[in-house]
């Protein structure tokens, strides 16, 4: 039976909810005049000694406390809900969508117009007894102590918080019941579709609406938090939805987020991502806004939600929605480059590097070798990018040594998962490209004599260490065979120099740094395996050993 409900309430157009709680109030109050009624008429005849004063009731002062009662009630309605319409977009509509007041609006008026019917009735010489009864002792005093509990519960309902955990419920709810409806199938109504697809895009708009209005840090992170959980929920369903929903309707061509991609509509039909591509436009703008504003912890809290809309996909198995996602965590990153150029600012570039780290984590958990491998690409050729816009933005070599240790990072959990040799080099490759470019020539960098930047080196040295305590020397040898190459710029005897000086930091580095960051005070040159150093020296000497005898000769 609430299945049928459930399929009605889908499937034909819906009443207007205002109508709706009219009919189910009037009817309940029908339903209570009847009883009221059947019950004294038993009454009287079995004691008729109770209602000897049936006709002595005095109702003339009730229609005023009615009156009073309401227009506290709508009084109160209209100033507070006018009041936050100002900051809180589509907040009537909300409010005309919520069960609990409007079915209590409509019962006070009805309550009151009952009264009104009583006296009509006392007036044309009748005694209702059990209405009277009813309105004066049951619905009267209910309403008295009722008015300022809703009063306090529309002020409560109407806070941002109260607002967005509100639509997140209704678009779970009617996410969940579509796919109930739609698994076991239903009629491909035009019109239904289009009702279903407006539904789910109004949901996301209100959210973005409120993004715009609320200025409070808080409230805007439950938002994006909301935006990225119901996402989450639209690809736990949408197994059960048939292909056909997917038929792009008026309601999403229309939208503002589509208007430019309109040679993409056939693509998003056939890949069925309309909610995602919209999800994903949301939290984009959203990261730019963040950007802008200089609102770190918001900007990193979309990568993070990014991060979590990953790990759902990829429990999902959908490869269509993991590239659709790298292709996003790619343009947020694209901003946060132009962004941290710009303005000579590292943190964003900071923070989404690390959340990028755990996206490509993720994959690895998941045994998905192929994004694996392009997502180390695209980290590696952000990586060279930032290198080459350092030189007019300085605080961003920084991040270069980042984005190694966010590598170094992704290679070592590759090599604990036991991938096979030949994919941990190719990964390994990628990480040597890293800070060398194959356009950087020596003739444009007369500053200083080229060669990697004492951090990324730092870096690859621990992640050398960390193959030969593993007993992989093939790999520590290849980091080396890499380092050496730096001698053909610094010369052999100021390249063994530097890697003694690094060697040096690795072992005076300490787990901590004594200042705090967004993630914390971790160092990113720190390794645990300072005890094969030695391992170390002695690679790189046999490699200094073997290019000193070919230059010789």
């Amino acid at each position: 039976m609430p299945q049928k409900f459930h399929r009605w309430c889908l499937t034909t157009p819906h009443l207007p909810r205002s109508l709706v709680a009219f009919a189910v109030s009037l009817a309940t109050l029908t339903l209570l005049d009847s009883g009221a009624q059947v019950v004294v008429a038993h009454l009287k005849r079995t004691a008729p000694t109770l209602f000897a004063w049936a006709g002595t009731f005095d109702t003339s002062f009730a229609p005023e406390v009615w009156l009073s009662v309401i227009g506290l009630t709508l009084g109160t309605l209209i100033i507070v809900i006018s009041i936050a319409a100002q900051n809180i977009p589509k907040i009537t509509e909300l409010y005309m969508q919520d069960w609990i007041s409007l079915i209590y609006v409509w019962s006070l008026v009805l309550g009151g117009a009952h009264i009104f019917y009583i006296k009509v009735l006392q007036d044309l010489g009748r005694q209702p007894v059990g209405s009277i009864l009813l309105n004066l002792y049951g619905l009267l005093p209910l309403a008295i102590l009722t008015v300022l509990p809703y009063i306090f519960y529309i002020l409560q309902s109407i806070q941002p918080e109260s607002v967005v955990q509100q639509i997140y419920r209704h678009q779970s709810r009617y996410m969940s019941q579509l796919a109930v409806i739609l698994k076991e199938g239903s009629p491909q109504q035009p019109q239904f579709l289009r009702r279903c697809q407006a539904h789910l895009i109004a949901g996301l708009n209100q959210l973005d609406d409120l993004l715009t209005y609320v200025a409070f840090p808080g409230m805007q992170a439950e938002i994006i938090t909301a935006v990225s959980e119901l996402l989450q929920h639209y690809i736990s369903c949408k197994p059960h939805y048939p292909a056909y929903f997917f038929r792009l309707s008026g309601a999403v061509m229309a939208d503002i987020a589509f208007k430019t991609m309109f040679d993409q509509f056939s693509q998003i039909e056939e890949k069925h991502t309309f909610y995602e591509q919209k999800c994903f436009r949301l939290l984009g703008n959203a990261y730019v806004r963040f950007l802008e504003e200089g609102q770190f912890p918001l900007a990193s809290l979309c990568g993070s939600e990014m991060c979590a809309i990953a790990q759902r996909i990829l429990s999902r198995g959908d490869d269509i929605l993991l590239d659709l996602i790298i292709i996003r965590f790619n343009t947020m990153m694209r901003f946060a480059i132009k962004h941290g150029s710009r303005h000579n600012e590292a943190r964003n570039l900071y923070n989404l590097a690390f959340h990028y780290r755990r996206f490509i984590e993720s994959l690895v958990h998941y045994q998905q070798t192929h994004f694996t491998q392009k997502c180390v690409n695209y980290l590696r050729a952000y990586g060279n990018e930032v290198y080459t816009l350092a030189e007019s933005s300085p605080a961003l070599y920084f991040i270069v040594d980042v984005f190694a240790a966010e590598l170094k990072k992704v290679l070592i959990l590759v090599n604990e998962q036991r991938w096979q040799e030949p994919l941990q080099r190719e990964l390994l490759e990628q990480m040597l490209r890293l800070d060398h470019p194959q356009e950087l020539k020596q003739a444009e960098r007369d500053d200083r004599p080229y060669g990697k930047r004492t951090g990324v080196r730092l870096v690859q040295m621990g992640l050398a260490l960390f193959y030969l305590a593993r007993q992989q020397p093939q790999f520590a040898q290849r980091i080396v065979e890499d380092m050496v190459e730096d001698a053909a710029v610094l010369g052999l005897s100021g390249f063994k120099r530097l890697f003694r000086q690094n060697c040096d930091r690795l072992r005076q580095a300490e787990p901590r740094f004594w200042e705090d960051t967004d993630r914390g005070n971790a160092n990113l040159y720190y390794s645990e395996h300072t005890a094969y150093l030695g391992d170390l020296e002695a690679l790189v000497d046999r490699a200094c050993q073997l290019l000193e005898i070919a230059q010789e000769s």
